[in-house]
């Protein structure tokens, strides 16, 4: 294995920059298990690191970035397209492990707001509606 240039989210799930995915999904069903909120209320974001961990380790190409690039490098997407920062946020409501604080940009539907309510009245006869 090349040189990695983080290893935080490997050391999360107490795992090896060489792990394999089944050795990755092991460490991440027993430290689920053990943080899940509600197993563990006084977890804090403790989940929410270990499945982020998770989610990035298990994609090849959010893997690739990390390895190359780090945090920095998920952040910013690799030069291109919406970083990982703007992914967590639109999932979370927050930055990069709630850490980065601030609220997203966006609110907390995706950034959508409900539209006006359309009325559209049918004309049936008496016998029709019951």
């Amino acid at each position: 294995m090349a040189n990695v240039a983080d290893t935080k989210l490997y050391d999360i799930l107490g795992v090896s920059p060489s792990a394999t995915e089944n050795e990755l999904k092991k460490a991440y069903r027993k430290l689920a298990k053990e943080y899940h909120p509600d197993k563990n209320p006084n977890a804090g974001d403790k989940f929410k690191e270990i499945s982020f961990a998770y989610e990035v380790l298990t994609n090849p190409e959010k893997k690739d970035l990390y390895d190359r690039y780090g945090e920095q490098g998920l952040r910013e997407g690799g030069g291109g397209g919406a970083g990982m920062e703007d992914i967590f946020s639109h999932i979370f409501g927050g930055g990069l492990f709630g850490f980065m604080g601030g609220q997203s940009s966006r609110s907390r539907n995706g950034g959508r707001r409900r539209g006006e309510d359309m009325i559209h009245p049918l004309k049936r006869s008496f016998e029709e509606r019951w």
